[in-house]
C-alpha cells in the first residue's frame, strides 16, 4: 500500500547528463539500487516517466528501462528487447562546462584562495608606503598581481598532470580529473599571466610589472622542475612567494632598495618554511608517491623537519623587533607580537619536543601559521611609523605639531590607524582621566621621549662655529 502512494506521487527529474548516465547504470542513485530491489523498482517505475527535456532520444519509461536492465542482468528472465532503442555501447558525448563550472574550473586552477593571500600581502606592501593612496594604481597592483599568481599555479598544474593524478591530495584537480584539456589550461595560464603584467604595466610602473613575470618565470621554470630535483625546491619557492609585497611597496612609488621591501620579503620568506614543512609533513606519503623530492622523504623520524621549523619560526619571532630597530615601528610593534609569535614558537617547539611527530602537532603548527600573516601585517601597518614622524625625530621637531598636520591631511590609511590604536592597551594608559599625556605609563611615549632626547643631546654635543 505505502508503494502505491509512493508511485503515484514521486516523479524523476534529472538534469541531462545525469539522465543519460542513468541509462547506462551510471550516477543515479534509484537505478543503482534495482539490482538488490528489482521488485520495488518496477512497482515504484510503473509511473515515474522521465522528463521529455532529460531524455530526448527516449521516451520509455522507467519501469521499461528497468525490464530492459532485468533481462540483462537475471538469468531466465526472458523479457523481450524493445527494437526501437539505439543499443551503441558509445558514450554520449560530454555536454561543455556551464559558465559557473568553468569559473570553477579556473579558480581551481589559479589557486584562488593562496592566490587571494598573496594579493594581501601585496595591498600590505601599498599600504606601508607613504605616498597617497591612488585607487586605481592600487587595483591595478592587486589585480594584476592576482592574475600573475593564478598564471604561476597554473602553469604549475599543467606541468605536474602525471604527478598530480598519483596523489590523492591533488587526484580531483581539474586537469587530472580530465574536466579541462592541457590546451585550453595553457591558454588560460598564458592569457592571465599576459592580462596581468600588461595590467601592472597599465596601471603602476615597469618595476613593479618586470617583478611580475619575474614572478611567473622563476615558479614556472625554477621552482616546479626543482620540486622533482632536490629538497632545496621549498627555499626557493619561499624566494619567489617573498615577491609579492615588494611589487605592492614598488606599484606605491617607493624604492626597490629601501629596508621596507626587505623586511615585508624576510617575514615572508621565513613564514612558508614552518608552514610549507609542515604540510609537507603532514602529506609526506603523498608527495613519495608523486616522486617530488621534499625534506620530510628524506627524514623517516622528522627530526631534521622540526628543527628546521623551529630554527625558521624562530628568526620569524625577531623579525618584529628588528622593524622597532630599524626605525619602522613603534616599540609596541614587538610587544604585541609576543602573543601571535608566542603561539606559533610554542607549535613549532611542541612538533619539534615530541618524539612521535604525530599528524596534529605538524597540523596545529600549519593552522596557526595561516594566522599569523594578517596578524602580523595587521600589527605592522598599525604601529609603523609615519614618514613625517620619522623625518621629526632626525631634525628634532616637536611630534605634536606633526600629528596635527597628519590629522589635517585625512589620509585614509592615518584615519584607520587612529581607531586601531584606541584599541591599543597602550593609548588607554597613556592618557590620565583628566586628558593630560602620561608618557612615563606608556612604552611607544617612552620610546619616543627617549629618541628625542637622544637626538637632542646629539645635537648640543656638537661644536659650534
Amino acid at each position: 500500500r505505502t508503494l502505491t502512494v509512493l508511485s503515484r506521487r514521486w516523479k524523476v527529474k534529472r538534469s541531462p547528463h545525469l539522465a543519460r548516465d542513468a541509462l547506462r547504470g551510471e550516477g543515479h542513485a534509484t537505478l543503482s539500487l534495482f539490482d538488490q530491489f528489482p521488485c520495488v523498482l518496477l512497482n515504484l517505475g510503473a509511473s515515474c516517466t522521465f522528463m521529455p527535456e532529460a531524455l530526448p532520444h527516449s521516451s520509455l519509461s522507467l519501469a521499461e528501462h528497468i525490464e530492459r536492465r532485468l533481462s540483462n542482468s537475471l538469468p531466465g528472465a526472458g523479457l523481450e528487447r524493445e527494437r526501437n532503442v539505439v543499443t551503441s555501447a558509445a558514450a554520449p558525448p560530454s555536454l561543455p562546462p556551464t559558465a559557473g563550472e568553468a569559473l570553477g574550473i579556473y579558480s581551481e586552477l589559479a589557486k584562488s584562495k593562496l592566490s587571494a593571500l598573496v594579493v594581501a600581502t601585496t595591498a600590505a606592501g601599498y599600504l606601508m608606503s607613504s605616498t597617497p593612496i591612488e585607487p586605481l594604481a592600487l587595483a591595478a597592483a592587486l589585480g594584476g598581481t592576482f592574475l600573475c599568481s593564478a598564471s604561476a599555479n597554473s602553469f604549475n598544474q599543467v606541468i605536474e598532470i602525471e604527478r598530480d593524478a598519483k596523489m590523492n591530495r591533488t587526484c580531483r584537480r581539474p586537469l587530472p580529473s580530465g574536466r579541462i584539456s592541457r590546451a585550453h589550461a595553457v591558454a588560460w595560464a598564458s592569457t592571465a599571466g599576459m592580462v596581468g603584467i600588461a595590467t601592472l604595466v597599465a596601471g603602476t610602473n615597469l618595476t613593479t610589472a618586470a617583478l611580475g613575470a619575474a614572478t611567473i618565470g622563476m615558479y614556472t621554470m625554477l621552482y616546479t622542475p626543482l620540486k622533482v630535483v632536490h629538497p632545496l625546491n621549498t627555499w626557493v619557492g619561499a624566494v619567489v612567494g617573498a615577491v609579492p609585497p615588494v611589487m605592492g611597496w614598488t606599484a606605491a612609488g617607493g624604492s626597490l632598495l629601501s629596508i621596507e621591501p626587505l623586511m615585508l620579503s624576510a617575514a615572508l620568506f621565513l613564514w612558508q618554511i614552518p608552514h610549507f614543512m609542515a604540510l609537507a609533513w603532514m602529506y609526506r606519503a603523498d608527495y613519495e608517491q608523486g616522486g617530488y623530492k621534499m625534506l620530510p622523504l628524506t627524514d623517516p623520524s622528522g627530526q631534521r623537519t622540526s628543527a628546521v621549523c623551529l630554527e625558521y619560526t624562530g628568526y620569524l619571532t625577531l623579525l618584529p623587533f628588528a622593524c622597532w630597530a630599524a626605525g619602522l615601528t613603534s616599540c609596541m610593534f614587538p610587544v604585541e607580537s609576543v602573543a601571535f609569535n608566542g603561539a606559533m614558537l610554542f607549535a613549532a617547539a611542541r612538533f619539534a619536543g615530541n618524539s612521535q611527530r604525530g599528524q596534529a602537532h605538524a597540523r596545529r603548527l600549519f593552522l596557526l601559521s595561516l594566522a599569523y600573516l594578517p596578524l602580523f601585517f595587521g600589527c605592522f601597518l598599525l604601529h609603523q611609523r609615519r614618514a613625517p614622524l620619522a623625518t621629526a625625530l632626525a631634525r628634532d621637531e616637536p611630534v605634536e605639531e606633526l600629528e596635527v598636520e597628519a590629522d589635517a591631511t585625512a589620509d585614509v590609511r592615518e584615519r584607520l590607524r587612529q581607531r586601531g590604536r584606541k584599541m591599543c592597551i597602550h593609548e588607554n594608559i597613556s592618557t590620565t582621566n583628566g586628558g593630560v599625556a602620561s608618557g612615563s605609563l606608556c612604552p611607544v611615549s617612552a620610546a619616543d621621549e627617549l629618541v628625542c632626547t637622544a637626538k637632542a643631546a646629539a645635537v648640543s654635543s656638537q661644536p659650534q662655529i
